[in-house]
C-alpha cells in the first residue's frame, strides 16, 4: 500500500512525512526538467534564427549553455519541491476514512454504568 492509504488508515505521521516528501521530490523533477527543456529550447530557436540570417554560417550557441541549463533545472526542482512541499501541508489531518477513538481503556471503564431498567409493577 501506498503511504496516503497507510496513513488513512493508521493515522500515523511517519507515513504523511514520507507521502509529502515523495509528492514534493515527484513535482521537483518534473519542475527541474521542464526549466531545463525550456532553456535548451528557446537556445535552439535562438540559434536557428541567428544562423538563418548568415547564409554559410555555423549555428550559433553560447559556450555557457550547459551551465544555464542546468541552473535553471536546479532552480526549478528546488521551487516546485517547496511549492509542493508547502501546499501538501494542508493534507495533515485529513482523514477520508473514520478514525477510531484513540481514548485509553481506563476511561471508558470508569464511565458510569446506565441505571438498571424499572421492572413494571403489576396491578
Amino acid at each position: 500500500m501506498d503511504d496516503w492509504t497507510m496513513y488513512q488508515i493508521t493515522g500515523d505521521d511517519t507515513y504523511m512525512t514520507a507521502f509529502r516528501r515523495k509528492k514534493a521530490f515527484r513535482a521537483g523533477m518534473m519542475g527541474g526538467s521542464l526549466a531545463g527543456i525550456g532553456i535548451a529550447c528557446t537556445a535552439m530557436m535562438m540559434a536557428d534564427l541567428k544562423s538563418s540570417g548568415r547564409p554559410g554560417s555555423e549555428p550559433w550557441l553560447p559556450r555557457q549553455l550547459p551551465r544555464r541549463i542546468a541552473g535553471a533545472a536546479m532552480l526549478g526542482f528546488a521551487i516546485c519541491s517547496a511549492v509542493s512541499w508547502h501546499r501538501s501541508s494542508e493534507l495533515v489531518g485529513m482523514f477520508v476514512i473514520a478514525q477510531p477513538d484513540r481514548g485509553t481503556g481506563a476511561a471508558r471503564e470508569e464511565a458510569p454504568a446506565p441505571p438498571p431498567a424499572a421492572e413494571p409493577s403489576a396491578p
